[in-house]
Formats: C-alpha cells, structure tokens, sequence
C-alpha cells in the first residue's frame, strides 16, 4: 500500500493507505482506511473512516460517516455524523457526534455533543459547555466542569464507579457514587455507598440488594 500525503487545498477520492497526512484544506470522498493518520487544518472526509493505529487531529475536522481508531488524539474541533470507536481516546477541544461513542479509556476536556450513548470502561470528562447526553454506561465515571458553564444533562448515568458534578440527571445507578456540587438527580439507585453534596438534590435514592 502507498501513503496519502495532502498539502495546501486538495481534493482526493478514499481508498486503503498505509499513512495519511493532511496539512491544508482537503477534502476526501469515500471511505478511508489507514495505518496512521495524521490532520492538520481543515478537513473534510466524506466517508467512513478506519485507523488501524493512531489517529491525530488537529484544526477542524468533519466526517460524513463513522470513524473507528485504535487510538484517537483530538485538538480543535472534531464533528461526526455516525458512530465513534476507540481503545485508547484523548480530547481536548470540541467533539460532536451524532451517533453512540464507545471507548476502553477516554479523556475528554472541553465541549461535548452526544446525540446517542457513551460506552465506556473508564471515562474522565471535564465539559466547558453544556453537554446533553442520552446516556453514559460504563466501569469509571468521572464528570467534573470547567468555569462559566451549565450543567450536563442526560437520562441515565451507569456504573461501577460514578462521580459527577453540575448535572442533571433521570437515573444515576451504579456500585458507590458521589452526587457532587450543583447535581439535580430524580433518582440514584446505588448497591455500596452514595455520597451527596449538601448543595445538590437527590430526589429518590434506592439501595440495591
């Protein structure tokens, strides 16, 4: 396989590469699959995307379908019109995605769009915006907040671990869990230990047998 190399404004059909470095404006049409892409600018990918090993994006980045990586390193501002796939996940910036996220380990610090469900083993999310989320399943939970901002919104929150900050919240379940500072929660149902900041409101807690 060859390497895709864009520089400057482009414009290339999709295809199987073994590198893919993007500097510039481009545009690819179709899908993409990659060992390594790299992205710096302004790129349109107009297809699914598939990295076997790690994807690095830097500027403002959108892609028309899926994007599945093995490792993802997200600054600036990543929109996706599908579903988003990764082992390892590391965002600092904006990231939009229509579609469910599913991640082994994901860090995300800065904005957040979610029109589906976060799966993830352990997640840390520091949001600068004000994040709606169907739901967030997975092993870790830990939601904190940047300044001037909302609250995070979702229906459901789930796990093993979970502790939260400035959300609003259906359901929040899981094994202990701490309701931190500027939470609404409607009802936690929890199995070893729950944990409620005198400054939020839990309006039903339910302990799990």
């Amino acid at each position: 396989m060859s390497d895709l190399v864009m520089n400057g404004k482009s414009k290339v059909s999709g295809g199987e590469y073994e590198e893919v470095r993007i500097d510039g404006i481009s545009t690819v049409d179709g899908d993409l699959t990659c060992d390594i892409m790299e992205v710096d600018g302004i790129c349109e990918l107009n297809g699914n995307v598939r990295v076997k090993g790690k994807a690095d994006t830097d500027g403002i980045i959108t892609i028309s379908g899926s994007l599945d990586a093995e490792y993802l390193d997200i600054d600036g501002t990543c929109k996706i019109y599908g579903n988003l796939n990764s082992e390892e996940m590391e965002v600092d910036g904006v990231l939009a995605v229509t579609g469910n996220i599913t991640a082994e380990n994901a860090k995300l610090t800065g904005g957040l769009s979610l029109d589906g469900t976060f799966n993830a083993g352990s997640l840390e999310l520091k949001f600068y915006n004000s994040p709606k989320i169907k739901e967030i399943v997975g092993g870790r939970i830990h939601i904190t907040h940047g300044t001037n901002v909302r609250h995070l919104k979702a229906e459901l929150i789930e796990g093993d671990e979970i502790s939260i900050e400035r959300s609003k919240v259906k359901v929040v379940r899981g094994d202990n869990i701490t309701i931190g500072e500027s939470c609404t929660v409607d009802k936690v149902e929890y199995r070893s230990s729950l944990s409620i900041h005198p400054k939020s409101k839990v309006k039903e807690k339910i302990k799990l047998e």
